[in-house]
């Protein structure tokens, strides 16, 4: 019995031993489990970005150093992006996308134009923990779709296309490079006149970036049709004639507004007389170019009393075109210089015996006057015979989809 006792005792004592020695290591063990859970553990980084458009007369260090970047990291960007891109040719308005890491500049990007991007990236932390980044101009991978523009024209072409992105491009393409041998879009335009274009557009993670070539092209204008169809870098009609002629139908750009035509009795608005009005008078802003509307040779340039700053030019079959009251005569243009069609001659202007800013435009046949809207110009020229059915066969598939187009299209 005693013998028992004593086993019965040394086993509880044993087990309280146990349990003494466990307990304190259970809630240390709970406690440091517990603290531990309320530590920071994998803290994702902050991250800022900025976009934006790079402001008027300023650099890249001082757009950086703006958004809090140090000086002497923005200096370091800057001799670092030399090799790649010359910094100089960073343009205001063009945007920028700046990305920060924990108030770190991680990286820099910078849209060069359409096609091109700067950009800076953080690479890894050199020995004394300071930053360390790569530069490289990347192009983008563009993806190309020909589409279909439509637009009915009920004040001007640039209001027409207003919906469509980069319309002003368009509009140019159009007026100044299609059709200005064949319209006036300052004078010939009446409302209900519809454009159809069919255009390749490039892409870049499904936004619009750029128009490339327009492959084919229809204006019909006070209910006449026009085409154009792009074949071996040229436009030609359907029936394979140059598109290009000898004279454009105005030394303007197409949104210009003829004030006063072509007459021989005008009230002189500034000598208050009846006089003669040889030319064709456009009202447009000061400072629009103006261009040479045929080859030639520059026979004057200067002033030229009331007519102001004038330029005149020497055509082929005996024809002469001035331009007046220019606001500054383009570099280069002096008598005795050969000149190209649409090549700048000047600017409109007000200079001489004139109210406003517009442009004076004369055109002489054998040094008498004509009405520079009358010119007639000569017969197109046409494809040699053996590309005519390679020309055809081209264009076909241009054709339907012109033909196929109606106004319901939508801008994109």
């Amino acid at each position: 019995m005693g013998i028992y006792k004593c086993n019965v005792g040394c086993i509880w004592v044993l087990v309280m031993a146990v349990i003494m020695t466990l307990i304190p290591r259970y809630w240390e063990a709970r406690f440091v489990s517990e603290a531990a859970s309320h530590q920071p553990f994998n803290i994702p980084p902050t991250i800022e970005v900025t976009e934006g458009k790079i402001e008027e007369n300023t650099t890249l260090v001082a757009t950086l150093a703006d958004f809090n970047v140090p000086v002497t990291i923005a200096n370091e960007i800057a001799l670092l992006i030399k090799p790649v891109f010359d910094v100089r040719d960073i343009r205001s308005g063009n945007l920028f996308r700046l990305e920060k890491e924990d108030g770190a500049l991680r990286t820099f990007e910078y849209k060069i134009d359409d096609e091109r991007v700067l950009k800076v990236e953080r690479v890894e932390k050199l020995e004394d923990e300071s930053e360390s980044y790569a530069a490289r101009v990347e192009k983008l991978e563009l993806e190309e779709r020909e589409s279909t523009v439509v637009a009915e024209i009920q004040s001007s072409l640039w209001n027409a296309l207003a919906d469509y992105p980069k319309h002003d491009w368009l509009t140019n393409q159009l007026a100044n490079s299609i059709f200005a041998w064949d319209v006036d879009f300052s004078s010939d335009i009446q409302p209900g006149d519809t454009v159809r274009m069919v255009v390749d557009e490039y892409y870049h993670e499904g936004k619009f970036v750029k128009y490339g070539d327009i492959h084919a092209a229809e204006l019909v204008n006070d209910g006449k049709s026009y085409r154009a169809f792009l074949f071996r870098d040229s436009y030609y009609d359907e029936k394979g004639n140059s598109i290009k002629r000898p004279f454009l139908a105005s030394p303007l750009e197409f949104n210009a507004r003829i004030s006063s035509g072509f007459t021989r009795r005008r009230m002189h608005p500034i000598l208050n007389s009846v006089r003669s009005h040889m030319a064709v008078d456009y009202a447009a802003a000061s400072g629009t170019p103006v261009v040479a509307v045929a080859d030639g040779t520059v026979t004057s340039s200067g002033w030229n009393g009331g007519y102001g700053r004038l330029v005149q030019i020497r055509h082929a079959s005996g024809l002469t075109t001035g331009y007046a009251h220019l606001s500054r005569i383009a570099d280069g243009v002096r008598p005795g210089r050969t000149i190209k069609q649409g090549e700048r001659v000047g600017a409109v202007g007000a200079t001489g015996l004139a109210t406003g800013p517009h442009l004076h435009y004369m055109m002489t046949r054998n040094g008498t006057p004509i009405n520079p809207l009358s010119i007639k110009s000569e017969p197109p020229v046409p494809l040699p015979a053996k590309t005519k059915p390679e020309f055809l066969k081209y264009i076909a598939g241009r054709q339907e989809k012109l033909n196929s187009s109606t106004l319901t299209a939508t801008a994109r």
